[in-house]
């Protein structure tokens, strides 16, 4: 399901994934399906709802933005469903309902006289704006009605926070207090909240005055006086009544903050709501990531309501053994030589305590929360650690990076620079992490932004000079991940050091293989990432399905140093290359049924693939054979054939010429992307040599393959007899040893070859035995590829509706393998049909799709009488539709793949 955002400019998120829909009206459609809620909405509503009637012929215009809308989401356009009742859209506007739920939560407190639990709602609501709703949508007919409506909403959160805010003697409302009033002259409640105010600040007749204009606003320009409770509040304020006055705040000591507090109000909010009661709650968080300025910001908001609120920092103790008097300090008793824990209790007495920096001194943390507890129950505690403390009803939160935006803005209130590319980047070096975007901000003291932007890689070394008044561990971001380093044991460090050498995680498997040895056993390893993942060195990804265990830029940076310093890198680069070898090894079948599962393993695994391969290419090129050899298909479909082409290429230059298995099947490997990349002549180059190889070393089954290879490049040449003869001596080693897979592929290409010299019949007989053999082995991507040739004859015979059956049959398989070059193919052929049809636009829409996908991935199409096909069938589709083709063509630059697909099999 989608993820929309309306209190604000409009946003729409898949997970983590932002989806941009560029024009208005696309955006505007989304939005309003979003706004029903998965209810579907009648042509005629959402007509009158986007256009109030200024538009002809709106239900063609409404179709025609459906499409488009559906387009521009790519592989979520079945989101858009159409329903009996009309279009709905599979999403929810996450902040609306929210911020719903929290006014709701208020009413509830209010209703139990939870004056703090109905402030902290009110602020958890209103921590859901990012600006007035709907803002890059007014203008359309729904959204000017739909934004005032939330602004009003918007406006009642905002007037019953400060209503909390005064109830609790706290004044952090008065400022937005004042905007208000200007902004709504005639509202009595915020006059009269505003009269309070000032009384509280010992401004009575200011106060009196502000009752007094009102009063007169309200006369002059709607001809009414003020209401009873506005007349009942100036009699309390020139009485002086004691009602009036604030409850006092309690005092209390807090770290000075420094910097700005950006991009977590969100979390503050959640966090102030959780406080508000007794309990324990933990902020958990990578070195540098923000912990302890969240703690400092939710400290200030509770002691502003007249909480008590104490701070105890960890950081300089090296024992749990003064953890008490430490506490005494902090809460402001004497040691002395009793017990200071229950003394400490009796005077935070229902406040707060806040322990910063306790990864290490969990235990005695735990200890003292416990001890504090059973003196007072009512007692709020709040954590901040790079692991859990693990005491019962401890409440663990973890503190991520800041977003992009936010990252930004904290980047440019340090070094007053202006947003930009340079400085997304910087922050995305730093891992978005507030230490490192502040440290990086003050380098521009001495460094432009430009100059920064290519110096940040060397993240470590640059980002040493913090803030005087900042601990230790604060003033870089070297000695932030120094004391983590520190509190770890030798295996501990052993493995964070040594999963520094894989990109973009690892599963626990490929830990076990790469990083085990010297020090640490593999049946440690789970146990020794448990607590690398408590200490927040490792993040766990479960999103894939299974775990996978990662590191933060700025972390591997550092473990990558310490990797280099230990003297064991070459040997555990060399054992991340050798399970790269055996991945591939295990992945190397494709179209069967396991495609789907190695297919997303490989999906998963690519960037440690690409780092691999670049190891080896400067240290082992011969291992460059073992992983891209039997993974081609891979990265065939991925349209990333110019990388493997690539480093196949340098491989066959770097290692030993001398013949082998594996080398004949890197020339064959590197063959097939050569000519499926259009390259047909050196293909066939390629080609001859790994048969050449092969035979060299008396490798059958690279004999059968190479031939194969050889007479699918001889048609894609158009030289039809010699791919013929080529494919039959191929079938027959196949043949020889009983290798039905390539008995099937070989008679595939015999059909392919006898199609294109017209003997239909004979091509025909060819394709159906190869089906026959591949549905024997259950290869779903070689059946697909002989049911498109097939509906390929079954057009060219005029039996359209079998065609279609057979080509929709192979779209499927080719969808369920994610095999994209194969869904072109078959967007292409029943293009074909559709101008047979006498549907030349839908002809051509779908052939421009096809064309402009082939060129993204550099995948021509290879085949001579399927390229006369299409290329006729777009000729005729010109000629057909004259000077309108060219607008059909334009329309079809807003389409994409994924939906084409998605209606061709609905």
């Amino acid at each position: 399901m989608l993820e929309a955002r309306v209190l604000g400019p409009s946003r729409l998120r898949h997970g983590d994934e932002p989806i941009t829909l560029s024009r208005q009206l696309e955006r505007a459609l989304a939005i309003r399906l979003v706004l029903a809620r998965g209810a579907g909405v009648p042509n005629d509503l959402l007509a009158r709802d986007l256009w109030e009637g200024e538009v002809a012929d709106p239900a063609q215009r409404l179709r025609t933005l459906v499409h488009r809308l559906r387009g521009n989401l790519g592989d979520h356009a079945a989101t858009v469903r159409r329903t009996p009742a009309g279009y709905a859209i599979d999403a929810r506007p996450v902040d609306l309902t929210n911020a719903e739920q929290a006014l709701a939560d208020l009413h509830a407190a209010g209703r139990a006289g939870d004056r703090q639990a109905a402030r902290d709602a009110a602020v958890r609501a209103l921590a859901q704006w990012r600006g007035s709703a709907l803002t890059d949508l007014r203008g359309i007919p729904f959204a000017e009605a739909e934004g005032a409506r939330i602004d009003t909403m918007r406006l009642e959160l905002r007037i019953r926070w400060i209503e909390c805010e005064q109830a609790l003697g706290s004044t952090a409302a008065d400022a937005e207090l004042e905007r208000l009033v200007a902004e709504h002259p005639l509202d009595e409640r915020l006059a009269g909240l505003s009269a309070i105010a000032l009384y509280r600040a010992g401004r009575q007749a200011d106060a009196l005055d502000r009752l007094a204009r009102v009063r007169q606003a309200l006369v002059a320009e709607l001809g009414v006086d003020p209401s009873s409770a506005t007349s009942e509040l100036e009699v309390r304020l020139l009485r002086q009544d004691p009602g009036l006055d604030a409850p006092a705040p309690a005092a209390v000591s807090l770290p000075r903050t420094s910097g700005a507090f950006v991009g977590r109000d969100g979390e503050r909010a959640e966090l102030l709501a959780l406080l508000a009661g007794p309990g324990v709650v933990t902020l958990v968080g990578a070195p540098g990531v923000g912990k302890t300025r969240l703690a400092r910001a939710v400290a200030a908001n509770v002691r502003t309501c007249g909480r008590t609120v104490a701070w105890l920092d960890l950081a300089p103790l090296r024992s749990g053994e003064a953890i008490g008097s430490a506490l005494a300090a902090a809460v402001g008793v004497e040691a002395g030589p009793a017990d200071p824990v229950p003394r400490c209790a009796a005077k935070l007495a229902g406040g707060m305590l806040v322990v910063d920096n306790a990864e290490h001194l969990v235990d005695a943390v735990a200890r003292l929360v416990t001890s504090l507890h059973r003196t007072d129950s009512r007692l709020s505690v709040l954590v901040t650690s790079q692991r859990p403390v693990r005491i019962t009803g401890e409440v663990s939160r973890n503190v991520d990076p800041l977003s992009a935006d936010a990252a930004a803005a904290l980047f440019c209130s340090h070094s007053g620079a202006g947003r930009s590319i340079e400085v997304d980047a910087i922050c995305a070096a730093v891992d978005r992490l507030p230490l490192g975007v502040e440290l990086a901000a003050g380098l521009t003291r001495t460094l432009s932004v430009s100059q920064l932007a290519r110096r940040i890689e060397h993240r470590l070394a640059l980002l040493v000079g913090g803030s005087r008044d900042a601990g230790t561990r604060h003033t870089s971001l070297r000695a932030a991940l120094d004391w983590s380093h520190d509190l770890l044991d030798a295996r501990a460090r052993a493995l964070l050091r040594r999963l520094s050498v894989f990109c973009g995680g690892a599963t626990l498997e490929a830990v076990e293989r790469v990083a085990a040895g010297e020090g640490v056993a593999p049946s440690e390893v789970p146990a020794l990432l448990t607590e690398l993942a408590d200490r927040s060195l490792v993040s766990v990804d479960v999103r894939a399905g299974g775990r996978r265990f990662g590191l933060l830029e700025t972390v591997c940076d550092y473990a990558l140093d310490q990797l280099h310093a230990s003297g064991e890198e070459a040997v555990v680069r060399q054992r991340h290359a050798a399970w790269c070898v055996e991945l591939a090894a295990r992945d190397a079948g494709y179209g069967g049924s396991d495609h789907g599962g190695a297919l997303r393993e490989l999906i998963a695994e690519e960037t440690n693939l690409r780092v691999g391969l670049n190891w080896c290419l400067e240290h082992e090129p011969r291992q460059v054979f073992e992983i891209v050899g039997p993974t081609w298909w891979y990265w065939w479909s991925r349209g990333l054939m110019r990388d493997a082409r690539a480093w196949l290429r340098r491989s066959l230059e770097l290692a030993d010429p001398a013949p082998s298995v594996e080398r004949a099947k890197a020339l064959r490997a590197a063959a097939s992307l050569t000519r499926n990349s259009g390259d047909f002549a050196e293909a066939r180059d390629l080609g001859e040599q790994a048969l050449r190889t092969a035979e060299l070393v008396d490798d059958h089954v690279g004999r059968t393959t190479a031939l194969l290879g050889l007479a699918i490049t001889a048609l894609t040449l158009k030289d039809f007899d010699a791919a013929l003869t080529l494919a039959r001596d191929s079938c027959a080693l196949a043949d020889a040893a009983e290798n039905q897979r390539g008995q099937a592929a070989a008679l595939n290409v015999m059909g392919g070859a006898l199609r294109c010299m017209g003997r239909m019949a004979e091509a025909e007989k060819k394709f159906i035995a190869a089906a026959d053999r591949w549905q024997v082995i259950d290869d779903r991507r070689g059946l697909a590829g002989t049911l498109g040739c097939l509906g390929m004859l079954a057009r060219h015979a005029g039996e359209h509706a079998r065609s279609r059956t057979l080509c929709l049959d192979a779209l499927r398989h080719y969808v369920e393998l994610d095999l994209i070059e194969g869904q072109l193919d078959m967007i292409e052929s029943i293009a074909c049909l559709e101008l047979a049809a006498s549907r030349p636009a839908t002809a051509l829409r779908m052939l421009v799709v096809a064309e402009r996908q082939r060129a993204r991935m550099g995948a021509p199409l290879t085949i001579p009488d399927e390229i006369a096909d299409r290329d006729n069938a777009a000729a005729e589709a010109r000629a057909t539709l004259g000077p309108d083709a060219e607008a059909v063509v334009a329309q079809a630059h807003d389409l994409h793949l994924a939906p084409l697909v998605h209606d061709l099999l609905a």
